[in-house]
């Protein structure tokens, strides 16, 4: 093993690989940042350019993507709440609270080292302990895969301390989601509305970007004129971050391997080790009640787990031929196009680009780190950006990213609906989170559930049988039962000492009480639409739709009672008073405009005058009528020239043809 590793090192010191590394980073960096292009989406962008190259320079390449752009979703996400990547939508929640304390710098410094941190820790996996691990993880099989799935979403507990009722109709809504289209076992087409567009479900990536950066635009509305947050001088912060790290080793580790322990389980990625990793940081914390508030280890432990996948999904790659994620799908389709099949026998015939791979992913940690560094300073500046520029700026960014997915204007459509709901649900104290959490985890649970139905009656007789004959099943289900009841009664002591809050200084709009009981009226209301929507599938394909139905009408009328307790605490809040109705509307009418006008006038074109006219509203009393109308001109088309050179020239992301594009 030493020699190979010293054979790899030798090939990763030589200048084209090198150069293939910065490349590499760089890109995955931009790409990563820019929302709606995720991990999976910069590896495929990459990929032909692999083709001419050796296979193993061409692998480290697209290694060096992965990592960065891991990396580079955590910049949209701290510095204007719009996550680059499914993997960084759980550093939202402290990184932004952080840019709003004047911190952004102490921010993307903590999601750099813990990015590197994480992703050593999944490279010195993938080094040393590849074949081992890769033998365990084909002990777990669905009922496993399930309880895992399952823990995940019992941590949604402790996310939503002090509302557990809404957390849960939060995760069981973004279940939900996920039924819609064809289930793959049966090939029922479920609450797709005779819709074929939906009949591959509803995309994930809208739905974060919709949650996380629209519904941030919308709170931005409330006071459009003001830069977006403040940035205090910082000159030390490198070294106060630094500090910080040491104190936080344990958590920073931990995180490191969760994150790589789910990158070898096929299909999870970086998303559900973020959410892993998160939950477990606040539940073994001292300082639980900092989390969602700007703490330092609400950004460590996710940005450590999500950099720490990349090395845990080569696992199973390399040794067994099975991607563990969808960027190592686009990796191993790589080495087919070289005659090259990873499994077992690559590490007897090809230990050379094994090897070589291997180091060269200690290489892309390193350029990434020194990458971050030499940009943090610059990068942390856009928050100085005022409010009637980012605004218009971040929207046109979701769309032409999440266009970008399959070219489809439905994405956008999804795109905003996902924002209003967010934006709502977040006044009703539903966290966004935990529907992006649902989200995330629903397919997974359904298809391991079916899957575990099936086999479950030909090895143990049923499905209860199977889950309770396995060791392995049983102590992750007491896992997950632990975790659950553990975080009821965080939130139970929590709300006891909870007092009522104070009445908002304002008669308009309905009063919290009154919009808890709606709440809990409407989920029942789609618990009974979901089961009169599945009386017409199989019974193997209602099963489960029937179960988050029955379990989201216990919620709600949980809620309904929760509301009408003489002590609840969001009882006297009117959290929609200050909502200024006529900038949202127009803005969420511009978006809609620009979906129906995009394939008319062309993508760039409407952009255009979207962005200009946003800009010209929220600037009502920044300057003259003239002045107003030329820098609106000036803004939209500096910015969508900006937009079409990222989008249309380099990343090559098709887009309707317009009038001047």
């Amino acid at each position: 093993m030493v020699q190979g590793l010293l054979d790899g090192l030798v090939a990763n010191l030589q200048l084209s690989s090198i150069l293939v590394i910065l490349i590499g980073t760089l890109a995955g960096t931009i790409i990563g940042a820019l929302p709606g292009l995720s991990a999976v989406s910069g590896v495929a962008l990459l990929l032909p350019f692999t083709f001419t190259m050796e296979p193993a320079q061409g692998l480290i390449m697209l290694a060096s993507v992965y990592m960065a752009a891991e990396y580079g979703g955590s910049i949209s996400a701290i510095l204007i709440n719009t996550p680059g990547t499914s993997g960084a939508a759980c550093t939202v929640l402290d990184g932004y609270q952080l840019t709003r304390q004047g911190k952004a710098r102490h921010a993307l410094y903590l999601s750099l080292f813990a990015g590197t941190v994480g992703g050593l820790i999944g490279a010195l996996v993938l080094i040393f302990l590849t074949p081992t691990l890769a033998e365990l993880s084909l002990l777990l099989g669905p009922a496993e895969i399930f309880w895992i799935a399952v823990a995940g979403l019992a941590l949604v507990a402790s996310l939503s301390a002090g509302h557990v009722v809404r957390g849960l109709i939060g995760v069981l809504i973004g279940v939900g989601i996920t039924l819609v289209g064809q289930d793959f076992t049966t090939g029922d087409m479920r609450y797709t509305f005779g819709d074929y567009r939906l009949a591959g479900g509803i995309p994930l990536v809208p739905i974060l970007l919709g949650l996380f950066a629209v519904s941030s635009i919308f709170a931005l509305l409330e006071q459009p004129n003001r830069p977006v947050a403040a940035l205090l001088p910082a000159p030390n912060a490198m070294r106060e971050v630094l500090a910080a790290m040491m104190k936080m080793k344990w958590v920073t580790t931990w995180s490191g391997i969760i994150g790589t322990l789910i990158g070898i389980l096929p299909g999870a990625g970086a998303s559900v080790s973020a959410f892993v990793a998160y939950a477990e940081a606040k539940r073994i914390s001292k300082r639980p009640d900092e989390f969602g508030k700007g703490s330092y280890e609400g950004i460590v432990a996710p940005e450590s787990a999500n950099n720490a996948v990349v090395g845990g999904a080569m696992v199973p790659l390399l040794a067994l031929g099975i991607p563990g994620s969808g960027s190592a799908a686009v990796m191993f389709g790589a080495l087919t196009v070289h005659g090259i099949i990873p499994g077992p026998r690559l590490f007897s015939e090809r230990a050379d680009i094994v090897n070589a791979f291997s180091v060269g992913l200690l290489f892309s940690v390193l350029a990434m780190l020194i990458l971050g560094l030499l940009t943090i300073r610059w990068s942390s500046l856009i928050v100085k950006a005022p409010r009637r520029a980012m605004i218009p700026g971040v929207l046109m960014l979701s769309v032409v990213g999440t266009y970008g997915l399959s070219n489809s204007l439905l994405d956008v459509y999804v795109l905003l609906v996902a924002g209003l709901v967010g934006y709502t649900f977040e006044k009703l104290h539903v966290a966004p989170v935990t529907i992006a959490l649902g989200a995330v985890l629903g397919r997974i649970i359904e298809s391991s559930f079916q899957q575990a139905a099936i086999v479950g009656k030909v090895e143990a007789g049923s499905t209860l049988m199977y889950f309770l004959s396995r060791p392995i099943s049983l102590g992750l289900m007491a896992l997950a039962l632990f975790v659950l009841i553990s975080g009821l009664v965080q939130a139970s002591r929590k709300g006891a000492v909870t007092a009522a809050a104070p009445p908002v200084p304002t008669s308009r709009g309905p009063s919290g009480r009154q919009l808890g009981i709606g709440l809990g009226v409407a989920i029942v209301a789609l618990a009974i639409g979901l089961l009169i929507g599945s009386s017409s599938f199989s019974p193997q394909s209602a099963l489960f739709p029937r179960i988050i139905a029955a379990a989201l009408a216990v919620c709600g009328l949980l809620q309904v009672f929760a509301a009408l307790r003489p002590l609840d605490p969001t009882a006297t809040e009117r959290p929609f008073a200050e909502v200024p109705w006529l900038l949202a509307l127009m803005v969420a009418g511009g978006c809609l405009v620009v979906a129906y006008m995009t394939p008319r006038i062309g993508f760039y074109e409407a952009g255009f005058v979207f962005t200009g006219v946003v800009y010209w509203a929220l600037s009502a009393n920044s300057a003259s009528a003239v002045r107003r109308m030329a820098l609106s001109v000036f803004f939209a088309a500096a910015f969508v020239v900006l937009l079409y050179l990222t989008f249309g020239l380099v990343l090559r992301i098709p887009t309707p043809p317009g009038l001047l594009v």
